[in-house]
């Protein structure tokens, strides 16, 4: 790794491990203390921006890959803990329970208002928008007379 430099200038330059361009430290991201002499990483900032993209693009895809489904055992169990702790001790003791699988407190408490793993049982006496022009167009009166004898907490929109 290259340490930093004054050149002829008088100014403080460095050059970069991966396009080996030598530029001003500015150009430079901090590093950790003790790691390297000038205190600065080997890459320049442009290359350690595009360095980090890439990471981002292959784990984004892997993290894709990896999106496990959970089934009804471990819905169950999440719904049980419900009341007892907060959606942030759920998900821990989700992963401690479920040792191969992990989840955030963003899908415990999603879980918990129904936006995802909607309960089959707790639907039953819903009602789509499109079961309800369905059967509107098979009431004999008109079609306003029905929808408004549908109950409004009961249509699923």
């Amino acid at each position: 790794m290259p340490a930093s430099y004054l050149n002829d200038q008088g100014d403080w330059v460095k050059q970069c491990t991966k396009c080996e361009q030598v530029q001003p430290v500015a150009e430079y991201y901090k590093h950790t203390a003790g790691v390297t002499k000038d205190g600065l990483k080997p890459r320049c900032r442009t290359c350690t921006s595009a360095q980090l993209r890439d990471q981002n693009a292959r784990r984004a895809k892997k993290r894709r890959q990896k999106s496990h489904k959970l089934t009804k055992l471990h819905v169950d169990w999440i719904r049980e803990q419900q009341g007892k702790f907060s959606t942030r001790e759920i998900a821990k003791a989700f992963s401690k329970r479920f040792f191969n699988m992990k989840i955030n407190n963003s899908t415990v408490s999603r879980i918990f208002s129904g936006k995802i793993h909607i309960d089959p049982e707790s639907t039953e006496d819903t009602l789509s928008i499109y079961d309800l022009l369905e059967g509107a167009s098979q009431f004999s009166g008109s079609v306003e007379d029905y929808i408004e004898s549908a109950d409004d907490k009961k249509i699923k929109f």
